[in-house]
């Protein structure tokens, strides 16, 4: 199930018309773009175009605005107000799926260059994860919540999301450029079932790029050739969209 997130360029009805033009199967909704934000699209927008051009939608929650391990008590209170937001507007709109991010942490520049003191937010991640995040998702509807892997996860947070993972009905988005450049991912490839949804980008193993695929080094046989989930093409240009297609339907044989 190939689709995309739609190009920067594009409204809601041209990406709708270009997807379903070019034979996707799906468009993944980035909620920080401020045309798809839940400021300015509707449920019921979303609900005629996914009828009109007959393609499924799936949902990518704001995650310039959120940060569910934020140092500040009221800054990860708002990010769960507007995640239950954005499940509400799924539910209205027939969204298949929700994928979010976990947040981060902050560096620091100093005398000596840019520190991140990652042992300073060990123990506050995982206790804000297997407490706040874990009452939420027992609290709504987690199955159709997919969590990201998007920062370098160090032990405690790879420990914090496996508890996620065996307490909760929560389900994983796999990326496959963030897997080959940020470290520490592996638990979502032990926990392959869970995942339902995967985004499809290139980079050079070091930064995260978000090129066509075949523009960089990232290899798809990471991703297990029995997987029957969603696979959305992340790369937010009409050329490099097509390319990736391309690519992506060679890969698969």
């Amino acid at each position: 199930m190939l689709g995309i997130q739609p190009a920067i360029d594009q409204n809601p009805r041209e990406a709708f018309e270009f997807a379903s033009e070019h034979g996707f199967h799906h468009i993944e909704i980035l909620m920080d773009h401020p045309l798809y934000s839940i400021e300015i699209l509707k449920p019921n927008d979303v609900l005629e175009l996914k009828n009109c051009y007959e393609l499924e939608v799936l949902l990518h929650a704001p995650a310039t605005s959120t940060n569910f391990i934020s140092i500040s008590k009221i800054m990860r209170e708002s990010s769960y107000r507007e995640l239950r937001r954005t499940i509400d507007f799924a539910e209205k709109c027939d969204a298949k799926l929700v994928t979010f991010h976990i947040g981060w942490n902050p560096g620091f520049i100093t005398a000596r260059g840019f520190v991140f003191p990652r042992e300073l937010y060990s123990d506050h991640n995982y206790r804000v994860i297997t407490t706040e995040m874990f009452r939420f998702l027992k609290d709504v509807n987690a199955d159709i919540l997919a969590l990201e892997n998007t920062i370098p996860f160090d032990e405690s947070l790879r420990l914090a999301v496996e508890f996620l993972i065996e307490n909760t009905d929560l389900s994983l988005t796999f990326d496959v450029g963030h897997y080959f450049c940020k470290g520490g991912h592996e638990i979502f490839l032990k926990h392959f079932d869970k995942v339902k949804n995967i985004h499809l980008h290139d980079n050079d193993l070091k930064s995260d790029l978000h090129l066509a695929l075949g523009d960089g080094k990232v290899d798809l046989n990471v991703i297990p050739r029995d997987y029957k989930g969603y696979m959305t093409i992340e790369v937010r240009d009409v050329e490099a969209i097509l390319r990736s297609k391309e690519f992506v339907e060679r890969w698969m044989g």
